[in-house]
């Protein structure tokens, strides 16, 4: 996370608004901040806490000015790999409860886009709570403790126990998933392949007495009887084919003899009309006879 800007008003000893632009001072690398005991050098990390997280790492609740009636922080920040950087800001108003302490009354976080436009990501206490924990990755013990380790709180760190310190640090460096995350997918895909194992055993003591040899034989059976399948799909084919030809065989041997039927009538025909003209012709001749049988008689 690198600092951008930050702007802090009604603050312990600070009651006017201060604006402190850390661009200027982190162009040059790294720097620091000094001053006297009492100058306001803490006030600066607890205004970033206060802005991130909604309190500060020191323990008191006595942060707002007395002569202020509010506190007012809003921080800027970068965040994120070289080529994937995004810039925030969260504004948060902090007033003193009725009960004692003190509570968030106005809270915002959005997104500054490189156009110079805003996209407002929460405004609700839990949900800008969630967001900042998703963007940098810590709690609030984890920042207070890693990130603005108060004077005296080192020691409380390294007297955390062996599985706080770990979850810390998992949560500090990205490394969750490689920690109680990945024990916990190992945990459940092993009692997954447990569980199939089980079903597996089930099914296969439903089938005792199936031996490896009675297995091949199966799976030869199987196979013949696909290779017999096949053999009648050729032999049904060829005969397909065969009777489609034969079909076109005997639609023409029809034909032909629809021909040959015709041909027979017209033959009956033809000796008929022959029959016909013989007779017609020798009546004819008859004609030409019947005067010289008169010329006989005579």
């Amino acid at each position: 996370m690198k600092p951008i800007k930050l702007e802090l008003m009604g603050l312990n000893s600070y009651t006017d608004k201060q604006t402190i632009d850390f661009e200027k001072l982190t162009s040059r690398g790294l720097f620091g901040i000094f001053g006297n005991t009492g100058s306001g050098k803490s006030t600066i990390l607890d205004a970033i806490t206060i802005a991130l997280y909604g309190d500060i790492s020191r323990d008191t609740t006595d942060y707002i000015n007395s002569s202020c009636d509010k506190a007012i922080v809003k921080y800027e920040f970068e965040i994120g790999s070289k080529n994937n950087r995004k810039r925030y800001f969260v504004e948060r108003t902090i007033k003193n409860s009725a009960t004692g302490g003190t509570k968030t009354s106005r809270v915002l976080l959005g997104e500054i886009k490189d156009s110079g436009g805003v996209d407002v990501l929460a405004d609700k206490v839990g949900e800008v709570k969630s967001k900042i924990q998703d963007i940098i990755g810590l709690t609030s013990d984890d920042f207070t403790r890693s990130v603005v380790l108060p004077q005296g709180k080192f020691s409380e760190f390294l007297k955390l126990q062996d599985r706080d310190r770990r979850k810390m640090l998992e949560r500090i460096f990205n490394l969750e998933k490689y920690g109680e995350k990945l024990s916990n997918k190992v945990k459940a895909r092993r009692n997954e392949a447990k569980e199939k194992i089980t079903s597996l055993n089930g099914k296969l003591s439903q089938h005792e007495g199936i031996t490896e040899e009675l297995y091949e034989e199966t799976i030869e059976e199987l196979l013949q009887s696909k290779k017999m399948e096949k053999l009648k799909n050729e032999d049904l084919a060829i005969a397909e084919k065969e009777f489609e030809e034969n079909k076109i065989i005997f639609e023409d041997q029809k034909s032909l003899q629809k021909y040959i039927d015709r041909k027979s009538q017209i033959d009956l025909k033809e000796k008929e009309i022959n029959t016909k003209r013989e007779a017609i012709e020798r009546s004819e001749r008859g004609e030409t006879i019947i005067p010289h049988i008169n010329d006989i008689k005579i």
